[in-house]
């Protein structure tokens, strides 16, 4: 009982002291902002309600693992006609491969958003979808070491049965190396599958999980390391570990999500993928697709991890030898 008590009166404490902060601010043209910050670890996160409360940054001493393009700041849906790319993460709606009808205001439509106090949380929903009947909803908060709870969740407001997965969307800046673990009783016969783009497909993309390949790619010890960089190319695992991992330069990104053995995953099989090209990677947690009931809701819950390397990388070697870190710091 005792420990109880200490624990509630040294968190007041804490979060008083300047660990962690939630402040309402401006960015490149866009009036609805939330930047949370973890100030001794000099680590900042910027959501923007103006394009789907998406999280357009997530930086270390000042530098941006996310993809934050100049020429898209600022603009919204109600400003701009033709489409825009803003970048950075938000969570969608799948399975890609159904080929899901257009949903603009769920992707970069206007989200409102409350926050509890100076530390967050900040939780923000879209508007009802009529064109999916569903609402989707984002609960953020960063913790001291710069960790931020991603807490996504959809809901049906339709009046009938619903069936969907979500779909975490994450543009980080490109040229990094990716990090998956395969599963070792993985259902594709390399572990892994390589996606082919063919616009007349319902979402575009076709895999092959016989014969993957790509000078991008190694498999080395059980992880699939891929330098993403190049002609945009996709690839997906069935991974059982709950971790993507991306190093670039000194940075090394980690998303930890939620892996269901019986989940439904109805995106040929795939529970994570990762997309590249040029400008971008791409890291895309996916959930089991479920049957919502009207007023039903499913959530899939990530942490977000940011952590400062001694030594860039730039071999798939160096990559490769982060999985120990990675490991230790989502056993935690």
């Amino acid at each position: 009982m005792k420990r109880w008590m200490c624990v509630w009166f040294v968190l007041p404490m804490l979060l008083a002291a300047g660990e962690t902060d939630v402040v309402a601010t401006k960015y490149g043209g866009w009036e609805e902002c939330y930047e949370f910050s973890a100030p001794k670890k000099k680590i900042k996160a910027l959501m923007v309600l103006d394009v789907g409360a998406r999280l357009i940054q997530y930086s270390l001493d000042g530098e941006n693992i996310l993809f934050d393009p100049e020429d898209s700041r600022g603009k919204t849906l109600a400003k701009n006609k033709e489409n825009f790319w803003t970048g950075g993460y938000q969570i969608d709606v799948g399975p890609e491969m159904r080929g899901i009808p257009p949903h603009k205001d769920l992707w970069a439509g206007p989200w409102n958003a409350a926050q509890r106090g100076g530390q967050g949380p900040v939780l923000a929903r879209s508007g009802n979808d009529s064109v999916l009947g569903v609402r989707l909803t984002k609960r953020v908060s960063i913790d001291a070491n710069g960790v931020l709870s991603v807490a996504q969740s959809i809901e049906n407001v339709a009046e009938k049965d619903l069936n969907y997965c979500l779909w975490d969307r994450t543009l980080c800046e490109g040229g990094g190396y990716s990090l998956i673990p395969l599963n070792p009783k993985s259902r594709f016969k390399a572990g892994w599958c390589w996606g082919t783009y063919d616009a007349k497909l319902p979402g575009g993309w076709a895999y092959n999980g016989d014969t993957p390949e790509s000078p991008n790619v190694k498999v080395m010890d059980g992880v699939l390391v891929t330098h993403c960089f190049g002609k945009h190319s996709k690839l997906g695992t069935d991974s059982d570990a709950g971790w993507i991992a991306y190093a670039r330069g000194k940075m090394l990104f980690i998303k930890q999500f939620p892996v269901d053995p019986k989940g439904n995953y109805t995106d040929g099989g795939i529970v994570v993928a990762n997309y590249w090209s040029e400008r971008v990677a791409e890291l895309e947690p996916i959930s089991p697709e479920v049957v919502l009931k009207p007023g039903a809701n499913y959530a899939f819950d990530e942490k977000w991890y940011l952590i400062a390397l001694d030594e860039a990388v730039d071999s798939h070697e160096k990559a490769r030898k982060l999985v120990g870190m990675v490991e230790g710091v989502v056993k935690k």
